[in-house]
């Protein structure tokens, strides 16, 4: 049976309407012709919000003197583990010191934010594509994972925003939306605080969007492509946070 095409939404009503009605919007990426609007437009949003996120927070010498302070405090760990003697981590110090200045960390996290992003967008299409192939038996064109995950990103832009005002508050880059903000004085080698910070409303909000999109593209039950890529979310943060957890 033919399905019924419904009028296509502008660009404009798709990016706003990720946040009203997702379900409606990822219907369509799987009914109309692949749109490489879809992707790209958000892609360089979200790119603009890292690049600016990047300015604002490196302009505050609070956060600069964090991070200095965290990787002092990374490194007298590795001395008194006998990892490294104090000579060397002396020397470490110095050569990093070079690049910590306003000026330089503006532009590593402009760059860093930006191939984060795109390479974000593939990977995670890359994986949305594979679970529809292997998890679901459905096959779609890569582009309309693409679509998906674009769209969903949409809602970093808004998650960059709050990130960036977050940090320039409470001078910490780690301070994420989630139940890190009710950790006093937060710990970046303490796992217990590294695992909260990943405890991030919009990256919840940002995977739950995805599932949506999934669930669309293959017409299955959103519970089964949701446990497919929380599951997949949660084997990633174990792997970052799990190694050395009593340490």
């Amino acid at each position: 049976m033919e399905e019924v095409q419904r009028p296509a939404s502008s660009l404009a009503g798709r990016l706003m309407n990720v946040f009203a009605a997702p379900g409606d919007v990822f219907e369509e990426i799987r009914t109309s012709k692949p749109s490489t609007a879809n992707w790209l437009v958000p892609l360089l949003l979200v790119c603009l919000v890292g690049v600016s996120y990047a300015f604002a927070v490196f302009s505050q010498e609070s956060i600069l003197q964090s991070l200095r302070e965290a990787q002092e405090k990374a490194m007298q760990q590795r001395v008194d583990a006998g990892k490294m003697t104090r000579q060397q981590a002396d020397q470490a110090l110095s050569v990093s010191a070079q690049f910590m200045g306003p000026t330089m960390m503006k532009i590593i996290g402009s760059v860093g934010a930006v191939v984060a992003n795109c390479a974000m967008l593939f990977l995670v299409a890359l994986v949305i594509w594979l679970l529809g192939r292997w998890a679901f038996k459905n096959r779609f064109p890569y582009l309309k994972a693409m679509e998906v995950a674009g769209l969903a990103g949409t809602i970093n832009i808004l998650g960059g925003i709050v990130a960036m005002l977050l940090a320039m508050v409470m001078g910490n880059m780690a301070m994420t939306p989630g139940p890190v903000l009710l950790v006093h004085e937060f710990d970046p080698t303490n796992k217990l605080h590294a695992f909260l910070a990943q405890l991030n409303v919009f990256m919840l909000w940002y995977i739950a969007l995805l599932s949506l999109g999934l669930a669309k593209l293959c017409r299955v039950a959103f519970g089964k492509a949701a446990i497919w890529l929380f599951g997949f979310w949660a084997a990633l943060v174990a792997v970052m946070i799990l190694p050395g957890w009593g340490r």
